[in-house]
């Protein structure tokens, strides 16, 4: 089975990018212009360039904690590869983790307060014991490709964790 949440990806980078186009062009002109010459529910235009700063602020700090990822997954073949890529701004290194089928324990899903954000962690066996990967956010996943996601991982868990 293979998974990508590519879509997704693509949506949340347009997003992104609008934002930025808006924010640019609404501030300048708020700035620059006498659009609002007097006060406008009781803030001048400096306010109201603030506001918009603010926002946009908060918006960004709100996909920086939500941490979406694009995500590819397929079991084809002897290994499970899991890639990821994070869509944080300037965090964009590209991630892989490639598991031998008969050394895949498990995985375990962590939530956030309030279902805030995902993350997956997986489990192998090595030759010293048993070993974790790093948490790995799919918050970007859709609740189909998360079932999906979990119903071809639970075909090669071998223990519950």
């Amino acid at each position: 089975m293979q998974l990508e949440n590519s879509k997704k990806s693509v949506k949340i980078n347009k997003i992104r990018y609008i934002a930025i186009i808006s924010f640019i062009v609404i501030v300048i002109v708020l700035v620059t212009t006498d659009l609002i010459r007097e006060a406008f529910l009781g803030l001048n235009k400096y306010h109201w360039a603030v506001i918009v700063t603010l926002l946009y602020i908060l918006e960004n700090i709100y996909e920086y904690l939500k941490d979406f990822n694009y995500i590819y997954y397929s079991d084809e073949g002897e290994k499970i590869i899991f890639r990821y890529v994070s869509l944080r701004p300037f965090q964009n290194k590209r991630y892989s983790i490639e598991m031998n089928k008969a050394n895949f324990i498990g995985y375990k899903v962590v939530r956030s307060p309030l279902n805030f954000k995902q993350q997956i962690i997986f489990y192998v066996k090595t030759p010293n014991g048993s070993a974790k990967y790093p948490p790995v956010s799919i918050t970007g996943l859709s609740t189909d490709q998360f079932n999906s996601l979990k119903h071809a991982l639970n075909q090669f868990q071998t223990q519950q964790v």
